[in-house]
């Protein structure tokens, strides 16, 4: 090896002739220190002139090009560097630089009793099962429902439930058929209007009803659906929902259910659809004797239903989507706190296992600043006559409305912890859903980013209002390094989409949002942006693209292709650049490129002098002179923000043409 490195330091310059391997070596690391990357892309091209196939110097290199953003040619070297026999940081390389790795892995999380095809964007082959589910055919948007009231008992042993659902409805255009929806694991044991009964079919999970005559726009109609039958039991909740049948630590029944994405017609007959949430709601329960029965809203009755069970009947006061629909059956007791705010006064209820009263009471404290955090930034709360509602479970966390489930064990961290041990993870996100996904709902669940993106930079918000900008960007690209970006964040629609696989819904919709507000660049357009926009649509239900138009309405100007590549494609936006060095300093030319006319977005550089810039692009080349620069890298998730310029760091990759 010494003697080609000799034979190619007589060929090459002048300036590495005057070098040794070490010395490139030493003086790289020291750049690596100073974040200076494109010095250390120089010297590693030295170092390769002289050891052509020297993998620590491809590795080096491409870990250089991570920190700028250029994927395309970080991973060239990257994987160049396992070729010449780098064995260290093998998996590292596949999770950066293999899709098909990344991929695979998310497959076998997110879809394992389905088979996905490529062909589909590695999504299911969508049946007539699906179509059934998610689309608004005919007999749905021919009627909206107006009421349920559901009354169900559960019965521990067998694991059985039987109940009735009076169904409340308005005809939107005149119709002889209607469909509800009950998983085909129950039967139907009556189906009747005014008393009398009615023909049904089933297809599959969806049940067709059809009437004696038409039904007219305009009519005010009921039927009822009794049912009885044993429900799937939930392998993973909430991620993966049905009923949850445990045992507190005491032995004593834990009874819950979560059906997010599985769907309420698991457990009661409803029009399982998004867009129609009912007006209200009411939950009669009946359960064993000894046991409460906690739901949504307000307790409206308790009592004997027989020698053996209880009945407890809740009411909701407001519109409620079908999955947060849910009750929990255990040793409860219940305690309750006030939140007075501008003259507004909140009910904050709770529900604990018993043993659990004295730690509760302490550690829900937090609630109150929380929600009004909340209440200041997306309206007052949105369900004033139920309360805001916490009930231990034994699953980790769902935003059931009024009734949230908390399991999260009274620590202010777990799994998806702050760096911070102030708060508390589930309160803090799924008390952010009240406003987004509870009162603002998605349409569809291609759209489901409203709930959780929402929801997640909601949290973010919070941090930023009690611990600061940084906490809320430590946060912001701490969790942005999980976005996978293998799907788009809103892709096929009227099917019951999956949007949850690999959980982009989150931290992808957390960082658009984040980026939007940077573009903006006017924190009081944009909090003014979230909070009319989740006031304006209080209960109703919305898509992606009335979010875009109330964004482009709002500020006046016209946002469709920024928000077309962060919802719609899995590639990001690429910042094309060039620059050159003289005396004088520093020359940077760029321009954002794979992105349609009309995006912009600034993002953020530092220069040797640790100078800090916000750099407005677009799709035509720009032209910046950094007087004495040296060299300059970017503000991104690689190289971190500590530093940047307010508004400047933003979620993009990069391609040098000086290369």
């Amino acid at each position: 090896m010494r003697y080609i490195i000799v034979v190619l330091l007589v060929i090459s310059s002048s300036v590495i002739r005057s070098q040794s391997p070490d010395s490139i070596w030493q003086r790289s690391l020291e750049k690596y220190e100073q974040k200076n990357y494109h010095g250390v892309i120089r010297d590693m091209d030295a170092l390769l002139q002289m050891v052509p196939g020297y993998a620590n110097a491809y590795y080096n290199r491409g870990i250089a090009w991570v920190n700028l953003g250029d994927m395309d040619r970080a991973c060239m070297d990257l994987q160049t560097a396992l070729s010449y026999g780098m064995s260290e940081n093998k998996k590292l390389v596949e999770y950066t630089c293999n899709p098909e790795f990344v991929r695979d892995l998310l497959l076998k999380q997110f879809y394992q009793k389905e088979t996905v095809h490529p062909e589909l964007g590695y999504r299911p082959e969508y049946t007539h099962a699906d179509t059934l589910r998610g689309a608004l055919r005919a007999e749905r948007t021919s009627y909206d429902v107006t009421f349920y009231d559901l009354r169900v008992r559960i019965m521990p042993k067998g694991k059985k439930i039987e109940g009735n659902n009076a169904v409340y409805f308005q005809v939107m255009q005149p119709t002889r058929k209607i469909q509800v929806d009950l998983f085909d694991n129950y039967d139907i044991t009556a189906m009747t209007w005014n008393g009398s009964p009615l023909p049904w079919r089933r297809d599959g999970n969806a049940v067709f009803i059809d009437f004696p005559r038409e039904l007219q726009t305009g009519e005010n109609q009921v039927i009822s659906i009794a049912y009885q039958g044993k429900p799937g039991v939930a392998p993973n909740p909430p991620w993966e929902g049905g009923f949850v049948w445990e045992k507190d630590p005491n032995k004593n029944l834990w009874i819950s259910v979560a059906c997010e994405h599985l769907g309420a017609s698991s457990w009661w007959p409803a029009k399982d659809h998004m867009t129609d949430k009912p007006d209200s709601v009411q939950i009669t329960l009946e359960v064993p004797r000894g046991y409460q029965a906690v739901s949504n809203g307000t307790l409206r009755h308790s009592g004997q239903a027989d020698k053996k069970y209880d009945r407890f009947t809740w009411f909701v006061h407001y519109p409620i989507n079908n999955y947060n629909i849910t009750f929990y059956v255990g040793k409860y007791t219940a305690f309750s706190d006030t939140l007075i705010q501008d003259g507004d006064t909140l009910s904050l209820d709770y529900n604990v296992l018993t043993d659990n009263l004295e730690i509760a009471r302490e550690h829900f404290k937090q609630t109150r600043d929380i929600v009004a955090f909340y209440n200041k930034a997306f309206g007052f709360y949105p369900f004033p006559k139920d309360g805001f509602g916490l009930v231990e479970s034994s699953y980790e966390g769902m935003e059931h409305q009024s009734a949230i489930a908390y399991g999260n064990g009274y620590k202010n961290n777990n799994r998806q912890d702050y760096r911070n041990q102030i708060f508390d993870f589930i309160i803090v996100h799924e008390g952010a859903h009240e406003w987004w996904g509870n009162s603002v709902t998605a349409a569809d669940m291609a759209d489901m980013w409203i709930h959780e993106g929402f929801a997640t930079y909601a949290e973010y918000l919070f941090l930023e209002n009690r611990l600061g900008m940084q906490e809320y960007l430590y946060e912001l690209s701490d969790k942005s390094r999980y976005i996978f970006n293998v799907w788009p964040l809103v892709q096929n629609r009227d099917v019951n989409e999956n949007t949850f696989a690999s959980n982009d819904i989150y931290h992808k919709g957390a960082m658009l949002l984040h980026c939007l507000r940077c573009t903006v660049n006017n924190d009081s357009i944009f909090f003014g942006i979230l909070r009319d926009f989740c006031i304006e649509n209080r209960y109703k239900t919305v898509t992606s693209d009335d979010f875009i138009r109330f964004v482009n309405h709002y500020t006046g100007s016209d946002y469709t292709a920024f928000f077309s590549i962060y919802l719609y494609e899995t590639k990001l936006p690429v910042l094309s650049y060039n620059y050159s060095v003289d005396q004088g300093g520093l020359t940077l030319k760029y321009r954002w490129t794979g992105v349609k006319e009309g995006f912009t977005m600034p993002f953020g550089i530092e220069t040797s002098h640790k100078d800090s810039y916000r750099l407005e692009a677009d799709t035509s080349w720009k032209e910046i002179r950094l007087p004495d620069a040296e060299w300059f890298n970017f503000y991104n998730l690689w190289k971190g923000y500590e530093g940047c310029k307010d508004n400047s760091f933003t979620y993009f990759n990069t391609h040098c043409e000086n290369e």
